[in-house]
């Protein structure tokens, strides 16, 4: 019979390596996953590979098993391993029971309560924006159509809920949580469970199906999996499902999408929320990673920023090198407005203009560096909401880096947000998405998102941005740009990494 060292020590190591689960439970705490009883090897499957790796272990065959292993194994949590852990192992295994998790309690590096509260919330996403959250992805195998051998639930994990890696070919996209941990700032953790389930039926029976392919997808999962796990602000709804279609599967019927779940079936308490579901090959990691990046963002609430119909001006909403956005383009960071919406900066880093205070000068560092942006409000103190520009300085490093564009060095942007929130169709929505029953098909008219001075690139040090540049105009009466800000924005120098930019109100 083998001893170990008391939980004491070993939890504190076993903290340092823990990935944060749930949301914030306070202003200063969070509750982890550590992992699951009898998951000995740690490969996040609990079979006889375990049951082995124990009873070499209590034999005296096997020296050593890291904090993790044995804490995994203590299942009578007396600090000690034996026979008795062993057959409780043994047991799990032939019955398939479910398996049981071990939390606990850390202190959350970025307290929720400093950040401003998302403002997408007032949309009602399921998936939570800020704090810990776990989302679960099956690949889906179909009869006829069946995701590559090598591409096991395993290896699917790897790629899509992995550590950062700047030095992997598909950086920024070497995956989903390390893209979403520097989006964020830290202020977002999501990491992820992937498993494979093969359906009864082909794969054109679920065309137009989405309701009961999840259903029975969940249903023969039911048995593996704890769903109230992905549940990560206890709302008894599950914060979102991907269902991943192997690359073969036709884009016309299963093209990558977000909505929601209309059947009526609760797993383990919870019910699906979002839905994000379509196909991409699995070979082509970046463009798998960044499909569900962008539904990822329609998950927290966030619309297209693209047009849906392919007009003369353009297919993009925000078209040149400054364009770059998730939402927009499927590749790139996430702009200064998404995050905004998405609750990742502190009112001191969304510095707010007023026009009362006559001129004010501000600094900015890269987005892709440091949380920070500049609002100006088209009427004080109408809040996040609303009408206002954002000046951001972008540049192409982080999760925008190796996109090929004319100017490398980025620069400043300014987006013209139009953030008003109305009941819509299936309930509040950001009014003019392009879903909206108030947006206008010719694009012309009132979007959530323009850029000023669109497709022709940044402004730099020693520009000036007044009423005479493209774009720079508050919506009138009939939804067209045409009201003067009687603002002027002068972009004053860039020293060591920083912007400094005086902003004047005209009409003094």
């Amino acid at each position: 019979m083998k001893y170990i060292r008391k939980w004491s020590a070993l939890l504190t190591a076993a903290l340092l390596a823990a990935a944060p689960l749930r949301t914030a439970l306070s202003a200063s705490a969070a509750q982890v996953l550590l992992g699951y009883y009898g998951d000995v090897n740690q490969d996040s499957v609990v079979n006889v590979a375990d049951a082995v790796l124990l009873s070499r272990y209590i034999s005296g065959e096997e020296d050593i098993l890291t904090t993790e292993a044995a804490l995994f194994g203590d299942f009578d949590s007396n600090t000690t391993l034996d026979v008795i852990d062993l057959t409780r192992l043994k047991r799990v295994i032939a019955n398939q029971e479910e398996l049981t998790p071990i939390y606990t309690e850390v202190e959350d590096p970025q307290p929720s309560a400093e950040l401003i509260s998302p403002p997408i919330q007032a949309v009602n996403p399921t998936l939570p924006s800020v704090g810990n959250t776990r989302i679960l992805m099956v690949a889906v195998n179909f009869p006829d159509c069946q995701f590559e051998s090598q591409h096991t639930a395993d290896a699917i994990h790897d790629l899509a809920f992995g550590p950062e890696d700047t030095s992997s070919p598909y950086y920024p996209l070497e995956s989903i949580s390390a893209y979403f941990d520097r989006a964020s700032y830290g202020r977002l953790h999501m990491e992820g469970d992937v498993y494979t389930y093969t359906v009864q039926n082909s794969i054109s029976s679920y065309v137009g199906q989405a309701d009961s392919l999840v259903d029975e997808v969940l249903a023969g999962l039911d048995s593996q999996i704890d769903y109230s796990i992905y549940d990560s602000d206890d709302s008894t709804t599950l914060d979102t499902l991907i269902l991943a279609i192997p690359g073969a599967a036709s884009a016309d019927d299963w093209w990558p999408c977000s909505g929601g779940y209309y059947g009526g079936n609760y797993y383990d308490g919870v019910i699906v929320g979002n839905l994000c579901m379509g196909t991409w090959d699995l070979n082509d990691v970046a463009g798998f990673n960044s499909t569900w990046v962008h539904e990822l963002g329609h998950a927290m609430g966030l619309p297209d920023y693209y047009k849906y119909e392919n007009t003369e001006d353009g297919y993009y909403g925000l078209n040149g090198d400054a364009g770059l956005e998730m939402m927009d383009d499927a590749f790139g960071d996430f702009s200064a407005f998404s995050k905004l919406m998405l609750g990742w900066y502190t009112a001191d880093e969304a510095q707010m203009y007023s026009a009362s205070n006559g001129s004010m000068t501000y600094t900015l560092q890269s987005s892709q560096d440091a949380p920070g942006c500049i609002i100006i409000p088209r009427v004080d103190g109408t809040g996040y909401l609303s009408e206002y520009f954002i000046i951001e300085y972008a540049t192409y490093a982080g999760n925008n880096l190796n996109w090929q564009f004319s100017d490398q060095n980025g620069g400043i942007r300014i987006l013209h947000c139009q953030a008003e929130v109305k009941e819509g169709y299936w309930g509040p929505e950001l009014r003019y998405n392009n879903y909206g029953q108030d947006y206008d098909n010719s694009n012309q008219k009132q979007r959530v998102l323009r850029l000023v001075n669109e497709g022709n690139g940044f402004f730099h040090a020693g520009d000036v941005v007044n009423n005479s540049v493209s774009g720079f105009a508050w919506y009138d009466d009939s939804g067209y740009r045409t009201v003067d800000p009687n603002l002027s924005i002068s972009l004053d120098s860039l020293e060591n990494g920083v912007y400094t930019i005086t902003i004047t109100d005209l009409a003094e």
